[in-house]
């Protein structure tokens, strides 16, 4: 016969590992843990368990989470797995519609600028017959940086007054890689560029020469000016 105290305790040690297997089997029952100890049952439920002892019957309730076995973990893993290949296979067609937007804006960009290169180069050729004045900027007259400059100045785009300063800004493009739009220049009476107009296409440029001609059309392939041509500038 156990005293109080013993009796107590085997309650309490019979209810912490009662707890801890119910944690771990939900359901059955739960045999004699060791020779010589009370015999322990467990109801036929899920939440309650029922001691049997030399003193008396004590309930315990508890709550147990239902049990996952291995195919639902499997099951569970794969739809995992199934998840992040799709989350990976949208995230690469997100980043490829991205990239092929970027490029694409980029070449629609470049065209908008070689749309205007052109529009410059179809004015350039409207003033072909206009007077030559030296130091003139207006259609009353031009010289061939205030030419240059108010062409230009017509697309909103600013340019300095004297063909050196005007070299000296824009893109450097090669004579093979010329477009309509472009400036050419040319080492002419001084030493540097000191002459200049605009490509218009098809090896010609539109230029305000001199008292005589006033705005003319010429060929780059011209003896003169490939003898004296300096370099190009792309400005838009």
């Amino acid at each position: 016969m156990m005293n109080r105290s013993q009796h107590w305790f085997s309650v309490w040690l019979c209810t912490m590992l009662l707890c801890v297997l119910a944690l771990s089997r939900p359901q059955g029952s739960v045999t004699a843990l060791a020779t010589g100890m009370p015999t322990l049952h467990m109801a036929e439920t899920e939440h309650a368990l029922v001691l049997r002892t030399e003193q008396g019957q004590f309930s315990v309730t508890y709550w147990s989470a239902k049990g996952i076995g291995y195919e639902e973990l499997r099951a569970e893993n794969q739809k995992l797995k199934e998840q992040k290949r799709l989350e990976h296979s949208q995230q690469t067609v997100m980043k490829s519609l991205l990239a092929s937007r970027s490029i694409h804006l980029a070449q629609y960009a470049k065209w908008v600028k070689a749309q205007e290169r052109l529009r410059v180069a179809h004015d350039a050729l409207r003033f072909v017959g206009t007077p030559y004045v030296w130091g003139g900027t207006t259609p009353d007259g031009f010289d061939c940086s205030g030419f240059t400059q108010y062409v230009y100045a017509q697309h909103g785009v600013d340019v300095p007054r004297n063909s050196y300063d005007q070299y000296d800004m824009g893109k450097q493009v090669q004579q093979q890689e010329l477009e309509p739009g472009d400036l050419v220049f040319f080492t002419t009476y001084a030493p540097g560029p000191s002459h200049l107009g605009i490509y218009v296409g098809e090896g010609k440029f539109v230029h305000a020469l001199n008292n005589h001609t006033g705005v003319i059309t010429s060929m780059l392939d011209n003896e003169y000016y490939r003898n004296r041509f300096l370099g190009a500038k792309r400005v838009i």
